[in-house]
């Protein structure tokens, strides 16, 4: 088994709950609603307190897989904080990021399979998250 996949089963044994926002009340996250313009959302962690940021003008879905993404970098990597970004850039993911994103899909789809003949496209698609996610799985 994956560490990443182990991280996820204990969180869900202990918490219960895969909602997003009560996952960050449970480990004692503050989230916080904001306009952000140019970023998805944000980790900070100021004297121990995590602090989640998600941008506002992305739809509902994409909000909670912002909060999902920040809950995975601070289980993940509590010694960094991470800002994600809305608009696309020339560098490529690194490796916290892939974890981040692995974790997420490990959370919401790791027991979920795809009916037969559908396609990764339409996987996503029902369960509301990027294909990119998706392949986060495959890779395993």
């Amino acid at each position: 088994m994956h560490w990443i996949s182990r991280e996820v089963k204990e969180l869900q044994i202990k918490y219960s709950t895969t909602d997003p926002y009560e996952l960050a009340d449970c480990l004692g996250y503050i989230v916080v609603p904001c306009p952000f313009r140019k970023i998805r959302g944000m980790l900070l962690v100021l004297e121990g307190i995590a602090c989640i940021g998600y941008s506002t003008l992305l739809p509902r879905r994409q909000r909670e897989l912002v909060v999902y993404h920040e809950i995975a970098h601070r289980l993940l990597h509590p010694e960094l904080n991470y800002f994600t970004l809305l608009e696309n850039t020339y560098f490529y993911p690194g490796k916290f990021e892939r974890q981040a994103d692995r974790f997420v899909a490990e959370l919401l789809l790791a027991e979920k399979k795809p009916q037969p003949g559908e396609s990764v496209y339409e996987f996503a698609a029902r369960y509301e998250v990027p294909v990119e996610l998706v392949n986060t799985l495959v890779a395993r």
